[in-house]
């Protein structure tokens, strides 16, 4: 595809100097906990490396007046969050069975406050504070870990048995994670949710975690909507990363997933559950379970205003292979991507119908979807194969020989931009593209327009040399696109060097009548220090009207490590004041 790049290089805003605190406690608060640095032969596994690596402590109070260089516009006022797995003590397996999963949730948050004219840049803190699950309390009191991970979730008696007990003992009213987890901990630590009041920390296998909106994060527990979520919600499903919150009905709709079938004559089946959030009293307003003929792990989903919308890759749980200590998943090179939907209007009645792409690939992430009389589009960050980052049985089967249009060809686990477009009255795929040469993930859009038709979305381009090679390699993003897509045309903000980032989020300007990209890009950069137990970080605010350009920076004087999935909270903040 022809494809316009206009590169605004970002090197003339680079990291500063300056820090509002002293090395002394910058150091401290960067460093590697004493069990990963006193080793005598550091780890090799890339999760523990870097700045992937955990940092020793989190905060009892935030570091406050952030230097700000340029200013926060008055519509970025509020609270910007993001989760990330920080290993609070060392692995019970040790460093090398570690996957990056099993790291406990840690949420970094940055409050802001705009500035008010020109001489006033506005203000920021920082903070971070673990979520308290039960997991994370019950190894601080045993003072070392308890479970498992998520490469070892095969038997393990020593593991097994005491946190089976306790979760039929203890916690069989509402346990945090769904019946087939149980020697891996619900680590809370994939994504972040802000919907009807409350903020919602989430975990792939497991519930929510609701936590307070103030500078400490107040852990406040596992969340059952009001009353509405039962026994049987705990223990028969998840909530996983990217429920969506439609902006027409102020609902969310949520997704999870059942990876072990259950009862008779359900070999090869199992469920996935849809569920919705009422926007005002922020109970359940319905589920539906749905069986599917494998059991896939879905990441994300899409919603229009009439459909949700189930992105099914052929990523596979195996039970048989677990038990006798192999990996969790294997990824079916034989298999294609289906695409699912149903009626949101009528979502307990409704037939799912699925459409099978005939494309072998997968898709963590859903950029956005929307409908145009019976035609459906769907565009995802697409891969041609995943590794789940480790989890996964490399496989030596080949792949079907009859896509070679509908490969990225960018290697494991590297995704582009792609769209499907679907005949809902056929039931059959209308076209299946590209639709930018960048190879980029963790997308992001004008929330506003979630489910609707829209012209704008946002990505993090790969950092060219990280794309996975071995089994447990992690890839890094090292710029910022903005692509139309309706002209094809990309707009590129490159990061200096030394300096990555992750997940995005996109804040618009104050007012309804604004153009959909007429607003700003927050982006948490890693600048890299001299070694593992140094370094800091940058929350930049990007302004996305026409190119990409800096607006401010606020300068957080610690290392963050790498992490997942972010959010952000405009104010009111009544129990988060920022006067300075």
């Amino acid at each position: 595809m022809a494809l316009t790049m206009l590169i605004r290089n970002a090197a003339a805003t680079g990291p500063s100097t300056s820090s509002t605190s002293s090395s002394s406690t910058s150091s401290s608060l960067s460093s590697r906990p004493e069990w990963l640095r006193g080793r005598a032969h550091p780890p090799t596994n890339p999760a523990l490396r870097g700045n992937f690596a955990p940092v020793s402590t989190e905060l009892d109070a935030p570091l406050k007046r952030l230097a700000i260089r340029g200013r926060v516009p008055n519509s970025v006022a509020g609270v910007y969050l993001r989760n990330g797995p920080n290993a609070a003590r060392e692995p019970a397996l040790g460093c090398e069975r570690y996957h990056w999963f099993d790291g406990d949730g840690l949420v970094h948050a940055v409050r802001l406050r705009g500035g008010d004219d020109d001489d006033d840049d506005g203000s920021a803190e920082y903070t971070r504070r673990y979520v308290r699950t039960r997991g994370f309390e019950r190894e601080r009191d045993a003072g070392e870990a308890l479970y498992t991970g998520l490469r070892d979730i095969n038997p393990i008696w020593k593991y097994l048995l005491p946190r089976l007990f306790e979760k039929v003992t203890k916690d069989w009213r509402q346990p945090d994670s769904a019946f087939f987890v149980i020697q891996s901990k619900n680590t809370s630590s994939n994504s972040l949710v802000a919907h009807a009041g409350r903020l919602l920390s989430t975990f792939e296998s497991g519930s929510a975690y609701e936590l307070g909106l103030d500078p400490m994060l107040t852990t406040k527990g596992v969340c059952d909507f009001g009353g509405s979520f039962t026994t049987a919600d705990f223990w028969g499903c998840n909530f996983t990363a990217h429920a969506k919150t439609c902006p027409q009905t102020g609902e969310l709709v949520y997704m999870g997933y059942n990876l072990v079938a259950l009862g008779p004559n359900q070999e090869g089946e199992t469920t996935v559950t849809i569920g919705a959030i009422d926007a005002k009293t922020g109970k359940r307003s319905y589920r539906r379970d749905i069986k599917v003929k494998r059991p896939s792990m879905q990441h994300d989903l899409a919603i229009t205003p009439t459909k949700a919308v189930l992105v099914d890759g052929p990523l596979v749980f195996d039970l048989p292979r677990v038990i006798q200590g192999g990996m969790p998943f294997s990824f079916e090179k034989r298999l294609t991507m289906r695409i699912g939907y149903l009626s949101r209007l009528d979502p307990m009645n409704d037939e799912v119908r699925w459409i099978d792409t005939g494309e072998t690939c997968f898709a963590y992430h859903v950029v956005n979807a929307y409908e145009d009389g019976d035609t459906l589009t769907l565009d995802v960050c697409k891969s041609d194969e995943t590794n789940a980052l480790g989890m996964c049985e490399e496989s030596d089967a080949p792949r079907r020989e009859d896509e070679p249009n509908a490969c990225v060809g960018a290697g494991r686990d590297v995704a582009a931009l792609w769209r499907w477009e679907i005949d809902t009255k056929k039931d059959e795929i209308i076209s299946s593209r590209r639709m930018c040469d960048t190879t980029s993930d963790f997308p992001c859009i004008n929330r506003r327009y979630v489910g609707l038709k829209y012209r704008f979305a946002y990505s993090v381009a790969y950092k060219s040399g990280t794309e996975p090679r071995d089994r447990m390699d992690i890839p890094s993003f090292d710029a910022v696109l903005k692509h139309d897509m309706e002209t094809g045309e990309t707009f590129r903000y490159d990061l200096p060097p030394g300096v990555t980032c992750g997940d995005i989020i996109f804040v618009p300007e104050d007012g309804d009548d604004v153009a959909e990209d007429d607003g700003y890009l927050l982006v948490l950069t890693h600048i890299q220090g001299k070694n593992d137990d140094d370094g800091s970080a940058e929350l930049l605010v990007l302004s996305t009207s026409g190119e990409l350009t800096t607006q401010c920076a606020v300068e957080i004087p610690v290392r963050i490590p790498y992490g997942f999935h972010c959010e952000y909270v405009p104010e009111p903040l009544p129990d988060w004041p920022l006067d300075y």
